[in-house]
């Protein structure tokens, strides 16, 4: 199973501990990907006869999570289109986690609504994103990282229907205002103060030279910024932040 680095294993460990797991349960990740969160969950829960369910439209991604399962029988995935109705019964879910799947979505409002459908009365809805304009780097041209930041948080990828780089903040509207769900949000900023990989924030800065090559942003903008980022991390000055949002919600009756 690869690793992540600390940064990422400390905030997903901060959002699985919002999902309950209990015998006899049944908790679904919706846009999986490998599969962390859902042997995370398992992990946690070594003595649970739950049963842990992940979704990804990409084949791929179900393919790699599906072959490092074999020492957890309790984990399985399966390919999903989740812009299509999800393959559950109503009422037939105890837990659904999902987390920085929503901006991709073609249509969130449904996406909610069939959550809702399928959790039972009680069940628990953990729902996390990224909210990528709360991006934060350190440096003196604030213009500049406020072009790169900004471009990054608009960037609609080629596999994704939708991007929404506020994503996060949107969380509390996309699922309060279906009236199916009781919930709070729940915030965490992650920090680096190292330039260097695995961080996330230095990962996040590599991106911005695919944002040159499509011409969203200007080459120099980029070098400059790396540029400068590597100078604050050589003096001890680097700072890098990012917030992450949670909607904890519970299935009403």
């Amino acid at each position: 199973m690869s690793e992540l680095p600390d940064d990422m294993i400390a905030h997903r460990d901060w959002l699985q501990s919002f999902m309950p797991v209990c015998d006899g349960g049944l908790i679904v990740d919706l846009g999986c990907g490998a599969g962390q969160d859902l042997f995370g969950l398992a992990r946690k829960h070594p003595g649970v006869t739950a049963r842990f369910v992940g979704l990804d439209a990409s084949q791929k991604s179900v393919a790699d999570a599906s072959a490092r399962g074999d020492s957890e029988p309790r984990v399985s995935f399966a390919a999903h289109d989740l812009d299509q109705p999800l393959p559950f019964d109503g009422s037939s879910l105890d837990g659904v986690f999902t987390n920085n799947l929503l901006e991709c979505l073609g249509d969130q409002a449904m996406f909610a609504r069939e959550i809702g459908r399928v959790l039972r009365p009680g069940g628990t809805l953990v729902a996390a994103h990224w909210d990528c304009d709360s991006q934060v780097f350190d440096g003196r041209d604030k213009a500049r990282t406020r072009r790169l930041v900004h471009a990054f948080a608009d960037w609609q990828q080629p596999w994704m229907k939708h991007a929404d780089g506020w994503m996060g903040r949107r969380l509390w509207g996309t699922f309060q205002s279906t009236g199916l769900f009781a919930g709070t949000v729940q915030a965490r900023v992650l920090t680096n103060t190292i330039f260097a990989a695995p961080w996330y924030g230095h990962a996040r800065a590599q991106d911005f030279r695919a944002l040159s090559k499509r011409a969203l942003v200007s080459a120099g903008d980029v070098s400059g910024f790396l540029e400068e980022q590597a100078a604050l991390q050589a003096n001890g000055r680097y700072f890098y932040a990012i917030t992450g949002m949670a909607y904890v919600g519970t299935r009403i009756n």
